[in-house]
């Protein structure tokens, strides 16, 4: 029967996952690295696979191990020779780095075979001889590292996969497999074959944790130093709020920090004032939002569904997804003080209930990866950068007063604040009222609130 996953793999350290996948891979154990999208997968695996190649020596200084780091985005095509291709490709450029001749000199024979094959069948038939050699005849125990294994999982068919289970069964000490996905394996195919492959990987499935505050630290400061901008202690902390330790979702944010900071001397005063002007401008960062769709689209349904259930009324237990995304970091606190673990994907998927709270197809949907603009599920007319970055502001701060001062800075810039009058903020209205509201006459979106400024509704 399969293990639960190990209770180590879930410190929320990246030195502590490091450790786990360490001990793991050191017993030629298969590993499952999850973890929503840009939370640092690779990073992890490139920083194992330098660790393994450094650590565990022979007398005479030889490698225990060889680490084979494989990026799956890099595959010529989506095909099984292809998948073959680019794992061969990889292994002997490792292969030839660690001076192995003669097991060198046997796997590029394969695959020059593998490549310009005389039929179907000797594409796997040439991995296989290929594999065999590796877990055969060389010294060292090979860790292959499978980086951005969606796409193939999905792909290709699943006999190949199955292909990978019965070489790492027939070469147990020899050979083993590291992946790294967005979702557990079973997830992204269900595939019976899919499925033997997946029982690899039953006793270590390991969720990527976010940067801890240390971590995140390190990170801010190695920006600021590149960047040259000053982060204070504040700075960190609001970094660590609106991220959570997010890796893509803190270069960004620290980007958009670090333009409002520059380099100056501060009170806590003035750091209040630049976190409330951030805070603001987090929801409006087109990157942001192309980066919180990504982490959404990661989720099954029911994950969704557990993280839309912390904006309905409490629930008398928790909706089936909600451990998962526990597990996965997204959710952290316990009973009432249980929250997304970002401020900025909160705010996401805040405005996820407020659209599916409309309904199906009902009211008004930006979607800020195409940039295309729905109404009552039809596709509104091609927006205009300002018309979008209008849009973008008030969607952003859905159901929210925005003045027009908030409408000159985010559309134009500061630098404009005393060039745009209010007849040009009111005739770049009037565009938009024209390509999103069904009766231009009587706005039901976009609403003038008089003496005060403009305010975007959904129902």
């Amino acid at each position: 029967m399969p293990h639960p996953a190990l209770p180590e793999t879930r410190t929320p350290s990246r030195r502590s996952d490091l450790a786990t996948m360490l001990a793991a891979v050191r017993d030629m154990h298969c590993i499952s690295v999850v973890g929503v999208s840009n939370l640092g997968k690779s990073s992890l695996l490139r920083a194992l696979a330098e660790t393994i190649s450094q650590r565990d020596r022979d007398d005479d200084g030889t490698a225990c191990y060889l680490p084979v780091y494989i990026d799956f985005n890099r595959m010529l095509d989506m095909t099984e020779q292809a998948f073959y291709e680019l794992i061969l490709r990889c292994a002997l450029d490792a292969l030839d780095a660690a001076t192995t001749d003669e097991v060198a000199a046997r796997v590029r024979a394969a695959y020059n075979v593998l490549i310009k094959p005389n039929s179907s069948f000797e594409v796997p038939l040439s991995f296989a001889q290929a594999m065999a050699t590796i877990g055969d005849l060389l010294p060292q125990k090979v860790v292959f590292l499978f980086d951005e294994l969606d796409g193939p999982l999905t792909g290709i068919d699943g006999r190949v996969f199955l292909n990978l289970r019965a070489l790492k069964d027939k070469h147990w000490q020899g050979l083993t497999y590291v992946t790294a996905t967005n979702r557990r394996l079973e997830q992204i195919n269900r595939d019976s074959n899919v499925a033997e492959f997946a029982e690899l990987f039953a006793r270590y499935l390991l969720y990527v944790s976010p940067l801890d505050e240390e971590e995140t630290a390190r990170f801010a400061a190695e920006f600021a130093a590149k960047e040259d901008v000053t982060f204070s202690e504040q700075d960190v902390a609001f970094l660590r709020l609106w991220t959570g330790g997010h890796p893509g979702l803190l270069e960004t944010v620290c980007h958009l920090l670090g333009a409002l900071t520059g380099r100056p001397l501060r009170d806590p005063t003035q750091d209040w004032i630049i976190h409330r002007r951030a805070a603001e401008l987090i929801p409006l960062e087109p990157s942001i939002q192309i980066e919180c769709r990504r982490i959404w689209d990661d989720l099954t349904p029911q994950e969704q569904d557990a993280l839309l259930s912390l904006y309905r009324s409490p629930a008398e237990k928790d909706p089936p997804g909600m451990d998962a995304v526990i597990a996965q970091y997204l959710v952290i606190g316990q009973g009432p003080e249980r929250r997304i673990f970002a401020h900025a994907f909160a705010d996401f998927v805040q405005r996820q209930h407020i659209t599916r709270r409309s309904g199906p197809h009902v009211g008004l949907h930006v979607d800020a990866d195409s940039g295309e603009v729905w109404v009552n599920g039809v596709q509104a007319p091609t927006l205009t950068n300002l018309e979008y970055r209008l849009l973008l502001l008030l969607y952003g701060r859905l159901g929210k007063i925005v003045t027009k001062y908030d409408v000159v800075e985010a559309v134009w810039g500061e630098d404009y604040i005393d060039d745009v009058d209010d007849a040009r903020i009111e005739k770049l209205i009037s565009r938009l009222r024209q390509k999103i509201e069904p009766d231009v006459a009587n706005p039901r979106y976009l609403i003038t609130v008089r003496g005060r400024g403009y305010k975007l509704v959904n129902a």
